[in-house]
């Protein structure tokens, strides 16, 4: 189990100098400052080594990277692309985007979770790094990243089967399963997962959510826990990046707390994790937040992890992160009018833009070239 900051980042670079012949990256968010120039020099020294490296960022979430930097990085050796780079002017490509942050070494060890590959996820000397959380996993499991990872990079999509109906108990020997969010590929894993997990609970919840603008049946699957006498702690950012969403969230917490549900935010810095502990014995983990851009729009990856004594340990580690930084939140039913009806107007609003991006933009090229 695996936080932001410098250890996460430590553990990354490590995993690059030992590789010998194959890396293999997908990631939403790249930058060109610190971290993102550490590792830009570990890839390289992997390439001059002759490990085969293979680099793949969302044309979005990176489209702030310099092009000096992209040519850097191709010109070193690197097979650098984009997923559906943005062109605002020719072709809209808003709404599909590609949300994975897997990381592929030799295919044997992966490091898969919701930590970016830039600075403000490791920090500096003056700022604290965003909350997130990764695993590192090791052994034959590897190659199934792998293969995801490759028909990302080939745009092998067309004709992907659909996922079997149960896609979130079929546990394998390991207790590790892999799971993918993509509507439009047929593939809706995770949220199937998040429900069934929900729905099974019978002891305790805690959610680490980025970003939380659930849906109608896990909001509804969360109800019924609670009135099972599931004990469900909810943790959200009290720091936002996108401030509108946080206002947004806001809303719900007066429903969260007329159902027992029990809301914390993290005050240290932004909380960026996509986590889920059930009944200290299943966890799931990656890229996928509960609202509607990862569940109908975005390309997303999981694991579910079946394991009381590793679920245990990060357990115990989000109780402690729960007790050191965050603030739990009661609802103030004197809230003013003017606060909760710009509260209602976000999450309306928010609800809206998220059906607009998925639906409407470049919807006809959903099927054509997915990588530039």
């Amino acid at each position: 189990f695996l936080q932001s900051g410098s250890s996460f980042f430590n553990e990354f670079t490590a995993q690059i100098e030992a590789a010998k012949r194959s890396i293999s990256i997908q990631t939403y968010k790249l930058d060109d400052e610190i971290t993102g120039q550490k590792i830009a020099e570990a890839l390289i020294r992997a390439v001059k080594r002759g490990v085969d490296v293979d680099l793949v960022v969302d044309g979005f979430g990176s489209i702030e990277l310099n092009s000096e930097f992209e040519n850097y990085l191709k010109d070193n050796g690197i097979q650098f692309r984009f997923f559906s780079k943005i062109s605002l002017f020719k072709n809209l490509r808003i709404g599909r985007r590609l949300h994975h942050k897997i990381a592929v070494f030799d295919q044997q060890t992966a490091m898969v979770g919701g930590i970016n590959l830039a600075t403000k996820y490791e920090g500096t000397d003056s700022q604290k790094p965003w909350l997130d959380f990764g695993v590192l996993i090791e052994g034959s499991i590897c190659k199934q990243f792998e293969k995801i990872c490759f028909l990302i990079e080939e745009k092998a999509f067309v004709g992907m089967p659909k996922q079997s109906p149960d896609v979130a108990t079929n546990f394998s020997a390991t207790n590790i399963n892999i799971r993918q969010n993509d509507w439009l590929r047929k593939r809706s894993q995770i949220l199937r997962s998040y429900l069934m997990a929900v729905q099974n609970s019978e002891k305790s919840i805690i959610l680490f959510a980025s970003y939380f603008l659930p849906g109608y049946r896990l909001r509804k699957a969360l109800e019924n826990a609670a009135k099972r006498g599931v004990k469900i702690k909810v943790v959200l950012s009290g720091i936002s990046d996108i401030p509108f969403f946080h206002n947004a969230s806001k809303y719900l917490y007066k429903w969260l707390q007329k159902n027992n549900i029990k809301v914390y935010e993290w005050t240290p810095t932004v909380l960026h994790a996509k986590l889920a502990v059930i009944d200290g014995e299943w966890m799931t983990i990656g890229s996928f937040n509960l609202n509607h851009l990862s569940a109908y729009a975005s390309i997303e990856l999981n694991v579910d992890i079946l394991s009381k004594p590793f679920v245990h340990e990060v357990t115990t580690k989000l109780k402690q992160l729960i007790e050191q930084g965050c603030e739990e939140i009661k609802y103030d039913p004197n809230t003013s009018w003017f606060i909760r009806m710009k509260q209602l107007s976000a999450y309306y609003s928010g609800r809206v833009l998220m059906n607009w991006i998925t639906f409407f933009p470049n919807i006809r090229n959903y099927y054509s070239k997915m990588v530039d």
